[in-house]
């Protein structure tokens, strides 16, 4: 009887090794399966990624105006989309003087210690280094994205920037304001001395006190444009994302740099 137990006891260990092994096989051919899947399912958003960025050029050069496209069903579940934004209808917040950041603050409601905290953050790659600072988090970031970047040249283009950015910028009274906004629909100006034209002979005055910083600052055409495409697959988690710096030259887009995710 002893034996025949100890025959059983060792019977039943091998069919729990067996098992456990068994478990530990089909856990392992699972993990493989969702990582060769998981790596078909990426490839496929970074190729509808690549497409989005070709569609994306080849319609500028059509239409210069465009700045988005909406999402595009490349076939069997496969998306991309994309956009355009113009980081010099922006104040950039590590090239922009202190005064004009405080004026930006308190137009946008921002506390002026936040504001000042802001200088400190020199070289930033986004914003959202903002919420380092107390008393900002991420939707406040979001509130103030509109208005600032940390892209582009650090020049602002008049013709595209908001209100916002406008009045923050060296010489520009509310009557310049509500100059270069209501020429948007007609022509935009193309110089700085047919904007200076265009006012009265105080708003003008005032410009001109602070032309070489003015000059210095801002733009009439915008001198890169940031494009942002994204790829993925219907149904999953997965999407592939770039970056890309542009310039405008006559009839297209030339990329200049390409950081992906």
């Amino acid at each position: 009887m002893s034996r025949n137990g100890f025959a059983l006891l060792a019977v039943l260990w091998v069919i729990t090794a067996l098992t456990a092994l068994a478990g530990t096989g089909l856990a392992v051919a699972r993990l493989g399966y969702e990582t060769t899947r998981n790596r078909v399912l990426l490839g496929r958003a970074e190729w509808a990624r690549e497409a989005c960025g070709e569609i994306l050029l080849a319609r500028f050069a059509t239409d210069p105006s465009i700045r988005r496209t909406a999402t595009i069903d490349l076939g069997r579940g496969t998306w991309c989309r994309a956009s355009l934004d113009d980081p010099s209808a922006k104040l950039n917040l590590n090239t922009a003087d202190r005064e004009a950041l405080l004026t930006l603050s308190r137009a946008l409601g921002v506390q002026q210690a936040i504001a000042e905290s802001a200088l400190v953050l020199r070289t930033r790659d986004t914003i959202y280094a903002l919420t380092q600072i107390p008393g900002v988090d991420s939707a406040v970031a979001d509130c103030l994205s509109p208005f600032v970047t940390t892209r582009g040249t650090g020049v602002v283009n008049v013709t595209v920037a908001p209100p916002e950015v406008l009045r923050a910028l060296p010489g520009v009274t509310e009557e310049a304001v509500l100059v270069l906004m209501g020429r948007r629909t007609v022509r935009p100006f193309q110089s700085a001395d047919e904007f200076a034209g265009a006012l009265s002979r105080s708003a003008r005055t005032t410009l001109l006190n602070s032309y070489p910083e003015f000059v210095r600052t801002t733009v009439f055409v915008s001198p890169q444009l940031i494009a942002t495409i994204e790829g993925g697959v219907g149904g999953t988690p997965i999407v592939a994302r770039a970056t890309l710096t542009t310039v405008p030259v006559p009839g297209r887009l030339a990329v200049i740099r390409r950081e992906t995710e």
